[in-house]
């Protein structure tokens, strides 16, 4: 049921599912006493979220106006959060395993090839048309993330803003900042572009803010084929 009402949200569910992947928390307004399918809106489907136990209110701001801050309760629960936003971005949740594991462990190869493997079975590629159509993609997956690392997306960062900053949560685990780039000709060196996206990691200094062991990852993107540079700090 929540997995068909996530199929016809709109673009506010859609910003506010993609703030909590980013905080692990939302501000936002929930009706939990309507039925998502007697009336179909953004909060009554973050409402069936909470009465299902995806989501718990951490704070009540107005109980009148039905204004809340929601989180996802535990790591019990986030294992299956993990396996909803699976669903909403219409990818296998065993592949996205596969895909960060592979990241965790530093497995340049393994990780390319589970990514390209993912881009392969979505949805036509008209719906991946510039840069930050990959980014938005690839920060719905980084819920599998969230126990783990901090998720910084499109803020400030040294000279600029960067995509996507993974921020180890514990000092011994490796940090990750990715930089997206997207080709619109199929001529265009993708090897190069990847490396292009590094540069410019290190030329703004998005690592500002983080210490201890960082991985810059360049994903270069042509429609569904990408190339990726991975340099170690």
């Amino acid at each position: 049921m929540i997995k068909k009402a996530m199929e016809s949200s709109d673009e506010a569910f859609n910003r506010g599912y993609e703030e909590l992947i980013q905080t692990r928390k939302l501000e936002t307004l929930v009706r939990m006493e309507t039925s998502f399918f007697e009336m179909n809106s953004t909060s009554s489907l973050w409402g069936l979220l909470v009465n299902a136990g995806y989501l718990t209110i951490s704070k009540i701001i107005s109980n009148q106006e039905g204004l809340y801050v929601i989180k996802v309760p535990n790591q019990e629960v986030q294992q299956e959060f993990q396996k909803l936003t699976a669903h909403y971005l219409k990818v296998a949740g065993t592949d996205l395993f596969t895909m960060f594991s592979a990241l965790k462990r530093r497995k340049k190869e393994d990780f390319k090839d589970k990514y390209q493997r993912i881009l392969l079975t979505l949805p036509s590629y008209h719906d991946l048309k510039d840069e930050n159509s990959y980014h938005m993609m690839l920060l719905g997956m980084c819920a599998w993330l969230c126990h783990d690392y901090k998720i910084i997306s499109n803020r400030e960062a040294g000279k600029g803003r960067c995509y996507i900053i993974l921020k180890a949560r514990k000092e011994n685990q490796v940090s990750y900042i990715l930089e997206f780039k997207y080709a619109k000709d199929s001529n265009t060196d993708l090897k190069e572009l990847a490396k292009t996206a590094v540069e410019q990691i290190k030329d703004r200094k998005y690592d500002t803010e983080i210490s201890g062991k960082i991985i810059y990852i360049g994903l270069a993107h042509y429609q569904k084929n990408i190339e990726i540079e991975w340099q170690e700090k």
